[in-house]
């Protein structure tokens, strides 16, 4: 909707334009056919150049940011309240309905206009020849042409003023001036809101008057007789708009334009004022600025001392397998590119990237997603020492990995830096631009946003311990407070219900000790909402009994004011028996049950999959658990999905045909129920 109005601002600006250099620059010049075809043309470019765009694209170099994990996370309850979101009115939107009603009305009003002019004709006496056709009217209204043809009362005027009459819509006629009226009129329905484009029409239709009264002008012999026609038929006016009328408004414009001196040759520069007004508008408002981000193939040496390999999501796998075979063998770093995965269009949506290099630095990098993922480069810098950076960056996230030994400081994945008391190195640490010595970071917490990087002094031997980006410094707390694996203060602690804590767990170390709270999975909700876990009404009882980890999606949905919560377990079996023998053939019976996927083909050729024994796939459709579908076999509804899927004969299927959700939305279609058709 954006765009759309974008574009209409756009198109209404230029018409705008065109009009008001046509006023001040060529209204008065007797370029009347060049008038013509300026006024068209500027209708014309007014809907096409908003559409025309030019790309400018700006490169700039990847900048190391920190770590960060791109995996994609599921809903769980780690909150106390659980807030649903309000659909807000969309004013726009009912503001843009309105106004394409109203465009729609004029629209229908020209055609009926159309449909009532050959109605009109339809049993009148009517004269053709080669130029027109004559229509003879008996009312009293004003000499009119449409198209080819021309509608005239001959008993209203004398020969010579028919003649000079007939002349002039003639010229209507031969120069197909009732496109210019239609094209005028359908500008008007559609960008009615904007005054210009009335006073554009009524511009259009004088100019076409002007030259057919300048080409009647030099075909007749009588002038002043053609000039007390033009007087004679004023008071009387045709009521179809989309017609060429003998009679205009503005007869005396006409009359004065008649005995206007032809415009000198030289002033046709005049169309040309507008061409910078274009030109502007285009540089303004048609070139988009994009800002990407450069991309290189791996280097085969060492050539400015920095090792690039990029993958973006058109990279095949036999590509990859070149680049990490010559990584491998030229500068003995280990790349492995796994667990990708493509989208219809062969695009990569999901990868996970780990490296390992000759000193034994590490990292790994993993994408989860549905869409196409962006340019990954993998990179390593060599200094003059022949050390540096290595990691990867993506859409300008940079995760930098820098050896660490184990007799220098300890460093672990999480963000927070601990400064153990018992360090008795000499290191030095700089942390947003400002040097610590050991003794003033000790009982202090460090919370880093950036990257970390050890160096070592050659002359002193003392390390250095780089913060890279911004970090907070903080002393350590004595006790350290979870809810939900989320830190808490002291005073939210105090302020949380007993009734909504699950259990509570204190682990005392040597340093610091940590009070861990859970609260229980119905904390929040209210005391009339529904509960669905795995398709099947519960208690809230029954979903505290379940662990968080075990929870894999929650969908919470608000009708008419009441929640109804839908919760999916993961799919976990439980493995009984005694002896070792009976649980391997407890888990090779699971295997087989619920890991191998079955294919059931449908009559147009489609292939759904029933896969992990409870999730169902359709071509089209997201995937669907099992328990959450409406399934109609043999006339009625399945209590247990599961079940009949697990234990009938896909063979015996026909078809599955599928019933959509009219209420769901058109971009994302819902199931409501699927028929099952046997053989």
């Amino acid at each position: 909707m954006e765009n759309l109005l974008i574009y209409f601002l756009k198109v209404n600006g230029l018409i705008v334009l065109f009009y008001l250099m046509y006023v001040l620059f060529l209204r008065k010049e007797t370029f009347f056919t060049s008038n013509r075809w300026y006024l068209i043309s500027g209708l014309a470019l007014s809907i096409i150049m908003p559409l025309i765009t030019f790309t400018k694209t700006i490169w700039v170099a990847p900048t190391p940011l920190p770590e960060i994990n791109l995996e994609s996370s599921t809903v769980t309850f780690n909150s106390v309240a659980l807030p649903v979101e309000e659909t807000a009115l969309d004013w726009t939107l009912i503001l843009g309905w309105v106004y394409a009603v109203i465009s729609l009305f004029l629209l229908i009003k020209i055609g009926i206009e159309v449909i009532s002019f050959f109605k009109k004709i339809r049993n009148l006496i009517q004269h053709k020849n080669s130029q027109y056709t004559m229509v003879e009217l008996n009312t009293i209204e004003n000499p009119f042409s449409f198209f080819s043809y021309i509608v005239i009362n001959k008993n209203k005027f004398t020969d010579v003023e028919l003649q000079h009459i007939l002349t002039h819509e003639g010229i209507h006629v031969k120069q197909k001036h009732s496109f210019d009226v239609l094209i005028g009129k359908v500008f008007c329905a559609i960008f009615w809101v904007n005054p210009i484009i009335w006073l554009y029409r009524k511009a259009m239709l004088q100019n076409l008057e002007f030259i057919a009264d300048n080409e009647t002008f030099q075909q007749i012999e009588n002038k002043y007789l053609y000039q007390r026609t033009l007087l004679k038929v004023v008071t009387h006016q045709h009521d179809l708009s989309i017609t060429n009328q003998f009679y205009q408004s503005l007869i005396k414009k006409r009359i004065v334009m008649l005995h206007t001196n032809q415009s000198n040759k030289k002033n046709v520069w005049k169309y040309a004022t507008i061409l910078p007004l274009l030109v502007g508008f285009m540089l303004l408002f048609q070139i988009e600025t994009v800002a990407q981000v450069k991309e290189v193939t791996i280097s085969k040496s060492i050539t400015n001392k920095l090792i690039q390999f990029v993958i973006d999501k058109n990279t095949t796998d036999e590509q990859i397998k070149e680049e990490t075979e010559l990584l491998k063998k030229e500068h003995n770093i280990d790349l492995k590119i796994s667990k990708i995965k493509r989208n219809a269009k062969n695009e990569i949506t999901s990868l996970e990237a780990k490296f390992e290099d000759s000193d034994k630095t590490s990292g790994k990098i993993s994408i989860k997603g549905e869409e196409a993922i962006e340019p990954i480069r993998f990179f390593k810098e060599i200094n003059e020492n022949g050390k540096g950076n290595i990691g990867f960056d993506r859409n300008n996230i940079s995760t930098v990995f820098a050896k660490m030994d184990a007799d220098q400081l300890e460093w672990n994945d999480a963000q927070t830096i601990e400064i153990k008391k018992s360090d008795t190195d000499e290191v030095i640490y700089i942390i947003n631009g400002k040097e610590y010595s050991k003794e003033e970071m000790k009982d202090k917490i460090v919370e880093l946003d950036g990257a970390i990087e050890m160096n070592e002094n050659e002359k002193n031997g003392k390390k250095i311990m780089i913060f890279k980006g911004n970090s907070t410094i903080s002393d350590e707390p004595k006790t350290i407070i979870y809810l939900d694996e989320k830190m808490i203060s002291e005073d939210e602690m105090k302020r949380i219900d007993a009734n909504i804590i699950k259990s509570v767990d204190v682990n005392k170390g040597n340093i610091k000790k940590e009070i861990k709270i859970i609260t229980k999975n119905s904390s929040g909700l209210p005391e009339d909402a529904e509960i669905y876990i795995n398709g099947k009404k519960s208690t809230k009882e029954e979903l505290d009994k379940i662990e968080k980890e075990n929870i894999e999606t929650i969908n919470i949905n608000n009708n008419n004011g009441k929640k109804t919560i839908e919760i999916q377990k993961r799919n976990i079996k439980t493995i009984s028996g005694g002896t070792w023998k009976e649980v391997e053939t407890e888990i090779q019976k699971s295997k087989t049950d619920s890991g191998k996927p079955k294919t059931i083909e449908l009559k147009s050729g489609d292939v759904v999959v029933v896969f992990d024994g409870d999730k169902i796939k359709f071509p089209g459709y997201p995937t669907q658990y099992l328990n959450q579908l409406k399934l109609e076999f043999k006339g009625k509804i399945l209590e247990d999905n599961i079940d009949f899927f697990k234990n009938y004969e896909f063979e015996k299927i026909k078809d599955l045909i599928i019933i959509e959700d009219e209420m769901s939305p058109k971009e994302k279609k819902r199931i409501k129920k699927i028929i099952i058709e046997t053989k």
